[in-house]
């Protein structure tokens, strides 16, 4: 049994269906002509779920981000179970896990309606904002997740403001500035007044023009006929050096007046309340 970050238990952390505790062998080899199972419940999966992403929410007000963490994972998990063929998030090991399960069992065909279509797609989309949300609060920030989260949030909610920022954020500290822009971008026109979006446009601005500054000055001396004088290499180096100087201190205002700073009013909301998605 899976012991949860913030003290409790819960076995729904790799099985929400239950199947783990019941046992393959009640479902009786493949090919057995045993009745079928009930289909699941979509509104005790919604539930559920939705009682996880809650938690998740108050461990996140108490800054107890790794506990708020899996608390979204167990919610997801429970959506992956309601998931039709070819629907968002589907092509994860855990979603064919439970399609393989399904078939083995027997069990009927899960079908929603619109309505928890939609109530799925909103939690979903929120459970993966918070995450980012929380991963943004680690001493040593996994961008790349982050990125990866805030993929699945767009995937579902395409003008997600605070999405878009965080993306936009992780690609900055990526090193990946015609991303960054671009997210960031998008994130001003859904939110224009928004101060943090504002600048980091503009450091990545800085930072895309040094990058591309560097790059010419390395092609010139590659293609250069001429070779320079002692002295003038030492001067070149000198410039080359002072460029690095001046981006480390661009790097170093982003992650520095803290990039913390910056981060926790990431997930700042509309009403200026520093919660998690709701």
């Amino acid at each position: 049994m899976a012991t949860s970050d913030d003290g409790g238990s819960d076995q729904t952390l790799s099985d929400p269906q239950g199947t783990a505790s019941n046992g393959l062998s009640d479902m009786g080899p493949p090919g057995a002509t045993a009745s079928r199972t009930k289909a699941v419940d979509p509104e005790e999966m919604i539930s559920k779920a939705t009682a996880h992403k809650e938690k998740g929410n108050e461990l996140y007000k108490q800054k107890k981000y790794k506990g708020a963490i899996g608390q979204y994972h167990r919610a997801l998990l429970y959506l992956k179970t309601l998931h039709k063929s070819g629907g968002p998030g589907d092509t994860g090991s855990t979603a064919l896990a439970m399609q393989q399960v399904a078939a083995l069992s027997g069990a009927e065909e899960t079908s929603t309606t619109s309505e928890q279509d939609t109530a799925i797609e909103d939690l979903e989309a929120n459970c993966y904002n918070n995450l980012a949300a929380c991963l943004l609060q680690e001493p040593e920030v996994k961008y790349a997740k982050v990125s990866s989260y805030c993929a699945q949030v767009l995937e579902r909610k395409p003008g997600n403001s605070k999405a878009l920022y965080r993306y936009g954020l992780a690609l900055y500290h990526s090193k990946d500035y015609d991303g960054a822009l671009s997210k960031l971008h998008q994130a001003l026109q859904q939110s224009p007044s928004d101060s943090n979006v504002k600048r980091y446009i503009k450091l990545s601005h800085e930072a895309l023009a040094k990058q591309v500054q560097r790059q010419r000055a390395m092609y010139k001396g590659m293609f250069d006929s001429s070779t320079p004088a002692s002295g003038d290499a030492q001067v070149g180096a000198g410039a080359s050096g002072g460029d690095k100087q001046e981006d480390d201190v661009v790097m170093a205002n982003a992650d520095g007046k803290g990039r913390k700073e910056e981060e926790d009013k990431s997930i700042i909301d509309s009403n200026g309340n520093n919660n998690a998605d709701a």
